[in-house]
Parts: structure tokens; sequence; C-alpha cells
């Protein structure tokens, strides 16, 4: 498997490529889409080769085209916890930023207890599980090789004891995490 980071802005978008399928961790910003086209074209991609979209929660800067990619053929995947949140980043939008609003249809409604048999179908050892610790419909995307794809989840040394984020990052630890990929700053990082 290879993994790609084609963000802008300031959001690192990771590409997970497989036989199978093209999974983008995050999309990015409301407007953004010419940016990303740039950015996948970069490494000889099209949006239109994305099979599947995880955001790891919908803040505007995560979820903003993620309408537009279903628009293009993507399949959304939705989290239990992310369930009713889809849409929750409109009140952040001011203009000039447009936003589609995430429909219903078409998305795969997925429980965490059933994650790691869909990414197996995609190609993909792994399974996704909640970390509310940066808001209750945050998800970490964990692979096998002990990769984690950490969204916005507070750095581990930037958390209180006994805090939410604090409870996440000791779940990592427990699934033996070596490296992280978070959505800001440096990409692949080692969890110590």
């Amino acid at each position: 498997m290879k993994i790609i980071n084609v963000g802008y802005r300031s959001v690192n978008c990771y590409l997970l490529v497989t036989e199978r399928a093209r999974l983008l961790i995050d999309v990015g910003w409301p407007g953004g889409m010419p940016e990303l086209k740039r950015s996948m074209a970069q490494h000889g991609l099209s949006v239109k080769d994305v099979t599947h979209v995880l955001v790891t929660h919908y803040h505007v800067d995560h979820g903003g085209i993620a309408q537009e990619m279903k628009d293009k053929g993507a399949r959304l995947i939705v989290m239990e916890s992310q369930r009713g949140h889809l849409n929750d980043q409109k009140e952040f939008i001011r203009p000039p930023m447009t936003f589609h609003e995430i429909l219903d249809e078409g998305n795969i409604d997925l429980r965490f207890a059933d994650s790691r048999s869909f990414l197996a179908s995609l190609g993909i050892g792994g399974e996704v599980i909640p970390t509310p610790g940066h808001g209750s419909d945050h998800v970490t995307l964990v692979l096998d090789e002990r990769i984690a794809f950490t969204g916005d989840l507070p750095p581990p040394n930037a958390v209180e004891e006994g805090s939410v984020a604090y409870n996440d990052w000791m779940r990592l630890r427990a699934m033996r995490v070596k490296r992280i990929f978070p959505a800001h700053g440096l990409q692949d990082l080692p969890l110590e």
C-alpha cells in the first residue's frame, strides 16, 4: 500500500492506494477542489481515482468538499459517531467560502465493530476507532502496520493526564502505534 499526502493549504490529506481502492483521509476546505485536483495531479492522479473518503471529523478544514468528492464518484464512509454531524461545519462558513451540504444518500454507514472487515474489502489491514479527544465525531484510522491517521487529535505531549485526549493516546499506545500521520504540520512522525 502507498500513502501519498495530497493535502493543500494547511491540511494533510492522505491517499491510501491499494490494488482494490483509493481511500482519501480528509478532503480539506470548502472551495478547495481546484487545489486538491492540482495536488493529486502532481502525483499523476485525478480526484476521480478516489473510491472512498473517510473524514476524521466534520470541521470545515477536514470535510469541506466531502459532497463534491461524492459527486465525483467517491463513497463517503460515515462512522457511527459521525452520524448527525456531517453538516455541523455549515455554521462556520463565511463568504467567499461556499459549502455543498453533505447528503446522506450513497454514504457507507459503518459501525466501529465492522470497520476491520470493511477495510479488508478495500485491501487495507486495520480499523477505525473513536478518538473523541478533539470532538465527539473524531475518529482515527489505525493500520496493522502500527500507523495511525490521527486527524486533529492533540499531540500526546499536549494533553492533560486523565483527559479524553489522554485516554485516546493511551488506547493508541496499547494498539502499539509507532508512527502517526496528523492532519496538520509534519507528516509521518514517530510516536515515542
